[in-house]
Order: C-alpha cells, then sequence, then structure tokens
C-alpha cells in the first residue's frame, strides 16, 4: 500500500479550479497554463491544503521479527513516551511534513488506551500516560480494505481546522505486515489527530527519524475510526 502520487493536479482539481487542458495539448504548454497553475498553488497555501504537493516517505524496511517479539501481543501495555512540547504527556505536536508509505495491513487489532495522571507534581501541570484497557480487539478480515483505503487517505493537517477543547480515550489500530508490527495512533478527541509508529512496543507514535511512517502528527483520523465501525 502506498499513497497516490501527489505533484500533479487530478482532473476534477483543476476542472473545480476552473483549469480544464485541451485533451491533446501538453501540460503547461502556455503562459496562461503556468499562471493558471501558480494561482491553484497559491490558492491551496491559503486553505491549507498543501498535502496535494506533499511529498511521500520511502518505503519501509519489512521487520517480520517484530510480533514474534512482542509474544503476539500487538499492542503494548503502555504508549512509549517520546518528545512532548506540551509537557503534558500528548507527545508529537508538529504537523507532519510528509506522507507515510505504509504496508498494507494483513492482519490488525483495535486497542484502546485511556489517559492517567502520570505525574501530578510536574511544576507545569499534570503529566498523562497512556494505559491499554482491555483486550486488543480483532479487525475482521473484510473490514481491512476499507481500514487500507483510510490509512491511504491520510493528509497533512489544514492549519486553519478548528478543534475542540475535549479529552477522551486513544485508540491504537496495531497491524502486522508478513509479522512487521506498523501502529496508528488516533486521539477520540479534538481534530482526530494522527500518530504513527514504526514498532508500537518501543518508538513513540509521532517521533521522528521513523521507517514507512513519519514524525508528527496527520489527519484523517476519524475515517480511519469509521472505518472499523464506532469503537467502545
Amino acid at each position: 500500500m502506498r499513497h497516490r502520487e501527489r505533484g500533479l493536479l487530478a482532473p476534477d482539481l483543476w476542472d473545480g479550479f476552473g483549469i480544464m487542458p485541451a485533451p491533446n495539448a501538453p501540460r503547461l504548454a502556455s503562459a496562461r497554463a503556468a499562471t493558471a497553475l501558480g494561482a491553484v498553488a497559491a490558492a491551496l497555501a491559503v486553505t491549507g491544503c498543501g498535502q496535494l504537493w506533499a511529498g511521500t516517505a520511502d518505503p519501509p524496511t519489512v521487520r517480520p521479527g517484530e510480533l514474534t517479539a512482542a509474544d503476539g501481543d500487538p499492542c503494548p501495555a503502555e504508549l512509549p513516551t517520546g518528545e512532548d512540547p506540551s509537557g503534558h504527556g500528548f507527545g508529537a505536536t508538529s504537523p507532519a511534513e510528509q506522507l507515510p508509505h505504509l504496508l498494507e495491513p494483513e492482519e490488525a487489532w483495535l486497542c484502546r488506551y485511556d489517559f492517567f495522571d502520570r505525574d501530578s507534581d510536574n511544576t507545569n501541570g499534570t503529566v498523562l500516560g497512556w494505559r491499554h484497557s482491555g483486550e486488543p480487539r480483532p479487525v475482521a478480515p473484510e473490514d481491512l480494505p476499507a481500514l487500507e483505503a483510510a490509512l491511504d487517505d491520510l493528509t497533512l493537517p489544514n492549519p486553519q481546522q478548528g478543534c475542540n477543547a475535549d479529552l477522551g480515550p486513544r485508540w491504537m489500530v496495531s497491524y502486522s505486515h508478513e509479522g512487521d508490527l506498523t501502529g496508528v495512533v488516533v486521539d477520540e478527541y479534538g481534530c482526530r489527530t494522527v500518530r504513527l509508529t514504526d514498532d508500537p512496543h518501543s518508538t513513540p507514535p509521532g517521533a521522528d527519524d521513523q521507517d514507512g511512517t513519519v514524525g508528527g502528527v496527520l489527519d484523517g483520523g476519524g475515517a480511519v475510526l469509521k472505518a472499523l465501525g464506532s469503537p467502545q
């Protein structure tokens, strides 16, 4: 599985901006087309839709021993802790700079993580941790195509998007590809932000320098949860 190439506008987007090249004409064949494309780029920059021009991470290396090394448990007892700019346990907050190149899910599980008070004596206030609640819920094989489609549609965050100031659980879709685990952590609050981890047991969600997955946060978590039904 990989994201679609996004370096060129799809025909329907050309149409949406009033740009319809002739069927047999080369793209950008005239100064008018170049000017129009510049206008599109400016409009996208204003609307926060820069994902249309985002690059994609390199293909990941398949590490088939990760699920075995975790004794068959797809989800850790607690989400790994990494850099935490807020100081309150939310982890990475910077927008991702490119789209991921994800492996195809062959088997998947849904795990709930509830917040707890990791350090209430911190001078900056409460520091949250995220602890696994219940048992991993296997994703039905017939739901894997919908999950794959939702993962393929993850986007860079829209800087103009407003988010609710609420707090709830986090859900992690942990999936296996030939024994290689990938974690997709979705906030069930705010903007349904997504953080990825190339090894759910050791790599903090949203950490930099990942393999195939990317650092920072992405949009599209609501669609990921919808693809798997209403988690409880």
